[in-house]
């Protein structure tokens, strides 16, 4: 520790990686935790224009993501190289017309708890709810293809024990993103805007029940680095999407456990 800050190193791969290391897991000790400088919150901050820039990546509203250690120092708009991963429920419309809207909303909190909880297990958050599903984001196919079978496995697991949950779907793509803030001094949040989010979106629903599709790109590096996982990928297709190169693009498809087919 010096000058009052502690020196924090970062371990790709995230806590996997720790663990594997041979690294253990503590709580922080009460005196480095007194010795982090703490800001005081001021409510006031939320209605304070600025003539230069009335939008601040300091903002309570926005997503960890304008506060991760990426961005620090760094001004917005910023591009990088970003993994977009989309989940959702597969089927969820019967879902939400024939049961309660409390019922619907347990549900779709109990699906959101598991995206939330892995999605942060693997350094990655959560940049949005969208309708029946999320979107996350990763800083690198590293952390995001491991995240991606998890989230599939645990969403597989609470469906049997929780059957009304649907069975979910995952997608994912890597590419430059470029990371800005939109909105107003009451209210802001971060865009991700790259072509590797559509593309992502697009192929979701190419995946089974059960399933992840994933680009050439992120099933390269998976054989690079998480073979295992890759195996996993045993059939691909043409994603038709105009805008892209050529009009198409392949996706990977791995089927998940009963190897259902879309």
């Amino acid at each position: 520790m010096q000058d009052g800050y502690l020196n924090v190193a970062v371990l790709t791969g995230g806590v996997e990686a720790w663990l594997a290391a041979g690294y253990a897991l503590a709580p922080l000790r009460s005196e480095a935790a007194d010795a982090v400088p703490w800001s005081e919150f001021e409510p006031e901050r939320l209605f304070r224009a600025s003539q230069a820039s009335p939008l601040g990546a300091d903002s309570v509203f926005l997503p960890r993501i304008a506060g991760q250690t990426f961005l620090e120092g760094r001004e917005l708009p910023l591009k990088r190289e970003m993994v977009p991963v989309f989940v959702d429920m597969v089927g969820s419309t019967s879902l939400i017309f024939g049961r309660s809207a409390e019922e619907v909303l347990a549900i779709m909190q109990a699906f959101m708890e598991i995206v939330i909880d892995i999605g942060a297990y693997h350094c990655g958050d959560v940049h949005d709810f969208e309708g029946d599903g999320a979107l996350l984001y990763f800083e690198g196919a590293g952390e995001a293809v491991p995240a991606a079978f998890r989230l599939r496995d645990a969403l597989l697991k609470r469906h049997a024990e929780l059957p009304a949950l649907p069975l979910p779907r995952v997608s994912l793509d890597v590419g430059p993103v470029v990371i800005g803030i939109v909105g107003t001094r009451f209210r802001q949040t971060v865009s991700l805007v790259g072509a590797s989010v559509h593309v992502a979106a697009r192929i979701l629903k190419l995946a089974p029940p059960g399933g992840i599709t994933a680009t050439d790109a992120i099933v390269e590096h998976a054989r690079r680095e998480n073979p295992e996982l890759a195996r996993q990928f045993v059939t691909s297709r043409q994603a038709q999407i105009p805008e892209a190169p050529g009009g198409t693009v392949r996706a990977w498809i791995a089927p998940g456990p009963g190897g259902l087919e879309p």
